[in-house]
Parts: C-alpha cells; structure tokens; sequence
C-alpha cells in the first residue's frame, strides 16, 4: 500500500461560531458506556465456523444480518473451498450457512442462513458517520464470543492502489483474527460498515483497522443476489490512487486533484479505454474525479461499457478516452 496514505492520526477540530467567535460549537461527548450500542448492535451479528477439507481447525471469522430473511454479509477471504459453514446466532441457536455469492474483488461474501431470525437490522445512511465518532467492532477476535471493542473514526473514504474499486472507514478500533467481516457499529448501534482488516506498523506496532462502508456492502450483495436481474456491473480492471503532492509539483501542477492510474492490466477494460500508467483522471461519464474516492464512486454507479466517458490529464496535456470511439 502506498505509504503516504497510511495516516493514522484522526483529526479532531474545534471550530468557533457566532461573530465573535466567543461560543464553541456543541461537540459529541465521550458515551460513559457503550451497553445500549452493543446491546441493539449484537442483535444481528453472527459468529462464524468454517470447516475447510485439509485443516484441521475450523476458521473463525464473523458477520451480520442485513435483513429479516436470513441474509449475512461476511468477508469473502474466510471460505476457500469450505465443506460447512456453521451460523452461531446471538442467542446460541446454531443453524448450517449456505454461500450465495462471494465478490473475490471486494473481499465480500452473500450467506443464507434458514430459518431467518425474527430481527430487522438497522443500517446507517450513508454519510451519516464523521471524523471523530466513536464506532465498535462486535466479532469473534481469537474464538472469543461476541466480544466488543471501540474507537473513533480516523478517516472516510480511504483508498488504496491494490484495493481496487473499493474504499473503507478507516479507525483505531482494535481488530484481530476472527473480527473478519463482523459489523462495524456507530453510537447508536447502527451498521456502519464491514470489517476488513488492520494495517500493522513496519516493527509490529498497531495500525490503521479498516471497514467496508455499508453502502458499498449493500451494493455488492445485491449484486451476489441469485435474483439479481441486472447484468454485471463493468470492471476496470486498474490500480489506481490519489495523486501524491509532490508527483503534482513535478508535473507542473498546483494541485493534487485527479486519481492516479497505477497499472493497466493487458485485456482489462481499462486497456480497452486507452488508459496508461501516469494517466490522471479528472472526469467519468460527467462526473468530476478529485480522489481516488471519487473514481470508486463513479465505478461503482457505473452499468455499461458503451458511451462510457474518461477524461484525463497525460504529458501535461487534457484527452478524452472512450470505448466507442476507440482513439485518445
């Protein structure tokens, strides 16, 4: 991953209002306890054993109801060529999970599980999570059932090169083996997103944790869907970042807007477009692209290859790339 986007700080402002700037505004205050969060949270979260030929202890990761007909997100990574999946519900019942799809690419993973639990999930609204919230994780870290643990919100919108057309919530909340793909919570016990993964430190020491943001979790398993009608969403197929300060210094720019395009696998849809390592993208389809963030988000509301749309900047010079015209 790319080293200057690995930020660990979260950033926590005091800003005045009024025209005396004499009156803080109201912050969030620190909860004097999480039980009410955890309490409506762990309702849908669900512990996960994976029982896979050749090992000779079942993998323990997590997940969590996303509606009242036994839908279960999850990470994609934990299954590999699983034999039995065993759902243990918040209230002991153990019930066999049945995977309905599984996105290689976002590291997400649609199970079933029957009969549905009389629960009905409450999922944030997308942009409603700030810097500075406090958030939980609910998994299984080490086996140990259900546990809890939170932090604040460090960043929004983080995105890395090898992740693709991906984002997370970036936090301090300490995750660990089997914290995989259980629920990210806010204050109020809401699902925020899907846990990922930690970045360690180069000596060990404790990174960044990142989540899914459940919009983009609900995106893909609808996607998983067996009844899904639409055709699949169109892939990229490149790496990309946002564009460091100094690389838009030396090109001659006084800013950093624009994703960077790091790769262009051969046969990708992005070779296709014409796209080039060194290509800046600053538009998709009439959407302006100012981050990395704002090319997920057009690829993810991306449905057709024809008239697809790029704009970006080479050399130091402005094109337009398209599929259908087949030229730059």
């Amino acid at each position: 991953m790319t080293g200057s986007r690995l930020l660990l700080a979260g950033l926590l402002a005091l800003a005045l209002s009024g025209p005396g700037g004499a009156e803080p505004r109201a912050t969030r205050a620190q909860p004097s306890s999480f039980a009410s969060a955890f309490q409506r949270g762990a309702a849908w979260a669900v512990g996960l054993y994976i029982f896979v030929p050749g090992e000779e202890e079942p993998r323990v990761g997590a997940g969590f109801l996303v509606d009242d007909k036994g839908s279960i997100a999850t990470a994609a990574h934990l299954f590999g060529a699983a034999q039995q999946i065993v759902v243990a519900l918040p209230d002991r019942r153990l019930l066999a999970g049945e995977v309905e799809g599984r996105d290689e690419a976002t590291d997400i993973a649609l199970l079933r599980i029957t009969p549905p639990p009389r629960v009905q999930p409450v999922l944030a609204k997308p942009g409603s999570l700030q810097v500075g919230d406090w958030v939980l994780a609910v998994g299984e870290p080490f086996g140990l059932e259900h546990s809890v643990a939170a932090g604040i919100v460090s960043g929004k919108d983080r995105h890395f090169g090898d992740d693709g057309e991906l984002m997370f919530i970036q936090s301090d909340v300490a995750l660990n083996p089997g914290n995989s793909g259980g629920p990210l919570l806010d204050a109020s016990g809401a699902i925020v997103g899907m846990n990922a993964r930690t970045i360690v430190g180069p000596v060990g020491t404790p990174g960044a944790s990142l989540a899914i943001p459940i919009d983009i979790v609900m995106q893909v398993l609808g996607e998983l869907r067996r009844d899904h009608p639409g055709p699949a969403r169109p892939r990229l197929g490149a790496q990309f970042d946002d564009v460091p300060p100094l690389t838009a210094w030396a090109a001659g720019r006084r800013d950093a807007q624009g994703a960077l395009i790091l790769s262009v696998p051969r046969g990708s849809v992005a070779e296709q477009l014409r796209l080039r390592a060194g290509d800046i993208v600053t538009m998709m389809n009439g959407r302006p692209i100012l981050g990395s963030a704002d090319l997920v988000h057009a690829l993810l509301a991306w449905r057709r290859l024809a008239d697809t749309r790029l704009v970006v900047q080479r050399a130091g010079k402005e094109l337009a790339l398209s599929l259908d015209e087949g030229h730059d």
